[in-house]
């Protein structure tokens, strides 16, 4: 189904304080101070920049007064879901998560009952005994490209918990399901960036990633749109949505 539509309003947000509100299907979603008080126009501009990074994508904003107050309405034709999304999945897909750290993506997997996972946590756990601990990094990589290939091969459908928000890093992934003759799906975990640093900080120490880090990962989630997925050679895309 379509996401809702999107509506973008000036707001008195508190005391003196004016600004913006992005809503979705009448649910808050974020806010913003005036981005340029000395000009209305610039500001409206600023604001549609800001929503769009939030929501993940450019869209068609139309103005609009009626039945109120200035604002702007937009909706975004994007696939989204929750677990319902694996109910059209081929057996032997590669399912790949893709989105920065805190984004819901084990959360996802548990609640989906996801059975073959491959997750760097939980190599580098079984490694050294510390799920942080990043020299571990590159064995734990090994050992989940090792078992890519095993579950690929057995026609097993895998779920690759991992942030791959490298492009470099898909076109892999992407090659290796060619390889194996299977599809490979793309499940795109994309919450606004500051709920990201709100469950990130209530991490243990040593699973916590870095705020410059994950402020670039998820960046890079942010240009990985569906349709950059799918030129890539990814068989589909779903926007997999987590509670904010």
């Amino acid at each position: 189904m379509p996401l809702p539509r999107y509506v973008l309003a000036p707001a008195h947000l508190t005391g003196d304080v004016f600004g913006w509100q992005l809503n979705r299907g009448g649910l808050f979603v974020d806010c913003h101070e005036t981005f340029v008080p000395e000009s209305f126009d610039r500001d409206v501009e600023a604001a549609m920049e800001w929503a769009e990074r939030i929501i993940g994508t450019r869209q068609d904003w139309r103005h609009t007064r009626e039945g109120g107050p200035d604002r702007w309405l937009a909706a975004d034709d994007r696939e989204v879901a929750g677990t319902d999304a694996l109910r059209s999945i081929e057996p032997g897909t590669l399912l790949v998560a893709v989105g920065p750290g805190a984004s819901g993506k084990s959360t996802f997997a548990a609640e989906a009952g996801l059975v073959t996972v491959t997750c760097l946590d939980s190599l580098r756990q079984e490694i050294s005994g510390n799920a942080g601990d990043q020299a571990a990094t590159p064995a734990a990589v090994e050992r989940q490209s090792a078992l890519l290939e095993a579950h690929l091969s057995e026609g097993i459908t895998p779920f690759l918990d991992s942030t791959s928000v490298e492009a470099s890093v898909r076109a892999d992934l992407v090659e290796r399901a060619r390889r194996h003759g299977r599809p490979i799906v793309a499940l795109r975990f994309l919450p606004p960036l500051d709920t990201c640093r709100v469950r990130n900080s209530a991490r243990p120490d040593n699973r916590r990633v870095p705020d410059d880090v994950l402020a670039w990962q998820h960046a890079l989630a942010l240009a990985a749109t569906p349709k950059v997925l799918l030129q890539e050679g990814f068989t589909a895309t779903h926007d997999i949505v987590t509670p904010l």
